[in-house]
């Protein structure tokens, strides 16, 4: 069901000294990874602050490429509803596959530079991992600098079943195969 995935994505870049790529992680309680899921009796939210991850970066300089991954804990995924929570951590296997991952192979930007002033914008081209299953996927995305750290969010449609996981239903009525997946990541700089 989700696939909250991750994630997503990140694309860190802004280092202080151009031409110095910088290590770049995710502020805890300042990252969000999301999913929305169509179901026929109300669309569905499911959200995640546990992010990790880990992110190499230029923002004077993001020609010289982006390179990271992403990391959700599946069920640190909540939607609300006790018994959803139960199934969706049962359809993603989070006891055997607990992590969700994103893991960035390619970073394309509108501008070779991040700053302050205005978003440049990303497509994020890497590898998810959810439930045990690698699919290739795009992210379309922005980032900006924001008092010295970057704020990288985007979000893409994910089906579940390329990553093995049948539409749950409830009613007689199925969740919709396709979930949109967000990012909302703020990356700070690490010494």
């Amino acid at each position: 069901m989700t696939a909250a995935i991750a994630l997503v994505l990140a694309v860190g870049p802004a280092s202080p000294a151009r031409g110095d790529p910088h290590r770049w992680s995710p502020v805890p309680g300042k990252s969000e990874v999301s999913f929305v899921a169509a179901f026929p009796l109300g669309n569905f939210t499911g959200r995640t602050q546990d992010v990790t991850g880990e992110f190499r970066a230029d923002p004077a300089d993001l020609r010289q490429g982006v390179t990271g991954h992403l990391v959700v804990a599946a069920r640190g995924l909540r939607t609300g509803d006790d018994g959803r929570d139960r199934d969706m951590y049962k359809a993603l296997a989070a006891q055997a596959q607990p992590d969700i991952r994103f893991t960035i192979e390619r970073v394309e930007a509108s501008f070779p530079s991040v700053t302050e002033r205005a978003d440049v914008l990303l497509s994020i081209t890497g590898v998810m991992l959810i439930r045990g299953v690698e699919r290739s996927m795009v992210f379309p995305a922005r980032v900006r600098l924001r008092d010295d750290k970057l704020w990288v969010r985007g979000e893409a449609e994910v089906k579940m079943t390329d990553f093995g996981i049948k539409p749950p239903s409830h009613l007689m009525m199925d969740v919709k195969n396709q979930v949109l997946v967000s990012f909302d990541v703020l990356l700070t700089p690490e010494p």
